[in-house]
């Protein structure tokens, strides 16, 4: 594996777990709105240490900061996004469109092998194949 191929696992492994990341945290968020629907303005939570907040508010707040720190990872995730496309098209070889192809639908689009396979007409194996080329494995 060249020192090029290294850096673009490496970094495509990154934009796949900051990806992962925000997926977190929008269950996260979601179940933050699933737990406010049920909590009424005097719930007797309201008054468990939550120095005078009623549990609303606490949700709420939960929410926003949630909903701020998602809109800041999609943004970094979004400028990181513009650099891996650089990164993938800077790969050469003799099947380098078809692997430059299968790196930016995986990491970039996020589709799962059999959604590669649907879009690509080749099966798993192939298709792992011009994977690891491409990142030299």
């Amino acid at each position: 594996m060249t020192d090029e191929q290294y850096f673009v696992k490496e970094w495509l492994n990154r934009m796949y777990a900051a990806a992962n990341a925000i997926e977190a945290l929008e269950r996260k968020r979601e179940l933050v709105v699933c737990s406010m629907s049920g909590i009424g303005k005097y719930d007797a939570k309201s008054f468990s240490g939550n120095n005078g907040e009623n549990a609303s508010e606490t949700k709420l707040l939960e929410y926003s900061e949630l909903s701020s720190m998602i809109d800041k990872k999609r943004d970094e995730l979004s400028r990181e996004d513009m650099v891996t496309l650089k990164v993938i098209d800077s790969l050469e070889g003799k099947n380098a469109e078809i692997e430059k192809a299968v790196l930016i639908d995986r990491y970039l689009n996020r589709l799962s092998w059999s959604q590669l396979e649907k879009n690509h007409n080749f099966e798993r194996s192939r298709l792992t194949q011009f994977h690891n080329e491409a990142l030299g494995k």
